[in-house]
C-alpha cells in the first residue's frame, strides 16, 4: 500500500513536466508576425499603386493617340470644295481650316462646310467647330468666326524649348509645323532629337501670309502623366486638296 502513491506519482509526473510558450516567446512571435505583415502590406500597396499608375498612363496614351488621329483626319479632309486653300491660319500653336460638314445638306457647297480650329491654350489642346452659314459673291465660304462649342482635347501638354527653331527645331508652345512639300519630297534628319519620334522631317516652310503654300502639317505633342513621366507623339498630315 505504501508504494501506491509513488507509482501514481510516477505515472502523473510526465504530465507535470509538459511545458508551453513563455511570455517572452509569445512577444517575439507577435513582433515577427507584425513585421512580416507590415512588409507584405507595403509590398501589396506598392503593387497596387504601380498598377493604378500604369492603368492611368495607358488610358491617357489611348486618349492622346485618339485625339492626334482625329486631328490628322480633320487636317487631311480640309477643303473648301472650290479649289481654294482651306487653311485660314497656320501658326505654331494653332491652326484653322475649312472641313466638310456632313451634318448639313445645302445646295451651296460653301454652306456645307465648317470651320475647324485647334489651338494650344496654356497646357490644353482645344478644338472648336463653327458651321459656315454664308458665301461671298464668288461662292467662297465667309469666315463664320469662332462661335461653336469648345472641346478640351488633350491636357496637360508640355512644350519645352527644344532646339533652334531657325534650324528646324521646335519652339516653346509649338505643336504645328508646316511644309510646302508632301512626305515623298521631304527629308529626314535623324540627328535632330527635337521631334516626337527622335527624327525630324526637314522641309521648306511656306511663305509668311500664304497658307495656300501649305501641303503638309507636322503635329508634335508632348504630354506627361501624374508620375512626371513624359510621352511624345508625332504625326504627319498631308492635305488632300492640293496634294501631288
Amino acid at each position: 500500500m505504501n508504494g501506491a502513491p509513488s507509482a501514481l506519482r510516477r505515472r502523473l509526473s510526465p504530465l507535470g513536466s509538459e511545458v508551453g510558450f513563455t511570455l517572452i516567446e509569445l512577444l517575439v512571435v507577435c513582433a515577427l508576425l507584425g513585421i512580416t505583415s507590415a512588409m507584405f502590406a507595403a509590398t501589396f500597396g506598392t503593387v497596387v499603386t504601380r498598377s493604378s499608375a500604369v492603368s492611368a498612363q495607358n488610358i491617357m496614351q489611348t486618349d492622346v493617340r485618339a485625339s492626334v488621329n482625329q486631328l490628322v483626319s480633320d487636317v487631311r479632309d480640309a477643303t473648301t470644295g472650290t479649289g481654294t486653300t482651306p487653311i485660314l491660319t497656320d501658326a505654331a500653336g494653332s491652326i484653322s481650316f475649312y472641313s466638310p460638314n456632313r451634318q448639313t445638306a445645302s445646295i451651296n457647297v460653301c454652306t456645307n462646310l465648317r470651320k475647324v480650329t485647334y489651338w494650344l491654350d496654356g497646357t490644353t489642346l482645344k478644338r472648336q467647330m463653327t458651321n459656315v452659314t454664308s458665301c461671298d459673291a464668288n461662292g467662297y465660304p465667309v469666315d463664320p468666326g469662332n462661335t461653336g462649342p469648345i472641346e478640351k482635347i488633350v491636357a496637360p501638354i508640355k512644350s519645352p524649348l527644344v532646339g533652334d527653331p531657325s534650324a528646324g527645331g521646335w519652339a516653346a508652345g509649338q505643336i504645328f509645323k508646316y511644309c510646302i512639300q508632301s512626305p515623298p519630297d521631304m527629308t529626314v534628319d535623324p540627328t535632330n532629337s527635337t521631334s516626337a519620334e527622335l527624327i525630324t522631317w526637314s522641309c521648306k516652310a511656306p511663305r509668311a501670309g500664304h497658307p495656300e503654300d501649305v501641303k503638309t502639317v507636322i503635329v508634335r505633342i508632348v504630354t506627361y502623366a501624374n508620375s512626371g513621366e513624359q510621352f511624345n507623339y508625332g504625326a504627319v498630315a498631308t492635305l488632300r486638296w492640293n496634294a501631288s
